[in-house]
């Protein structure tokens, strides 16, 4: 079965051109808008434990991670096969129950994912603002995909699929000011939440 995911493979196999455009060109024809969520490490939030270095689970502000969110509107392609697994679970970890579906979603270079970070699947109403959050997907592997010269050309990111997140994301998302979806709009970065009192790293 012919895939977007064999299609990434092949156009990245053996690779001796820069591929940035053709990842462009990608991006806008198999490409959704997606709201994609950054842990900031360097304001806690306040629920932040000193003593163990982490978060409350349940913080409806966090949503465990201990620090402040940014939050970005960018591009991205959804796949649902996965290169790198065949194998779908329900797996138990500390944060609470993620059901692994494989989903794979693939972003830009200049967007630099990382691992622990949040990509939040939306519905958009005509004016293009964010209306509810139908999926929440915590990145949980990633791969860089070089050139032949070792630039990164793409990154895709392993998901999984945090159901028990959905409510707390989707009262932040509808709690969002208008100056946050202007900014999303633009392209820009919206950190959350501002009107809370919080403990900056010294």
């Amino acid at each position: 079965m012919y895939t977007f995911s064999t299609k990434i493979n092949q156009e990245f196999r053996n690779v001796d051109i820069n591929l940035r455009h053709e990842t462009q060109i990608l991006t806008e024809e198999f490409g959704i808008n997606v709201l994609y969520v950054r842990n900031n490490k360097f304001v806690k939030c306040k629920c932040f434990d000193d003593l163990n270095k982490t978060g409350d689970s349940k913080c409806p502000y966090c949503h465990g991670s201990g620090y402040f969110n940014s939050i970005q509107m960018i591009p991205a392609i959804e796949s649902s096969n996965s290169p790198y697994s065949s194998t779908n679970s329900i797996q138990k970890l500390k944060i609470g129950v993620t059901d692994q579906k494989n989903e794979v979603y693939y972003i830009q270079q200049q967007y630099n994912p990382k691992e622990r970070d949040f990509i939040l699947k939306v519905t958009w109403d005509k004016d293009k603002n964010p209306v509810d959050v139908v999926k929440v997907l915590e990145l949980i592997n990633i791969w860089d995909t070089r050139g032949d010269n070792g630039r990164t050309e793409l990154f895709a990111c392993l998901t999984n699929n945090r159901t028990d997140l959905m409510n707390s994301f989707n009262n932040t998302v509808k709690s969002l000011p208008k100056i946050a979806i202007n900014e999303l709009l633009k392209g820009g970065k919206y950190i959350w939440p501002a009107n809370i009192q919080t403990d900056s790293h010294k």
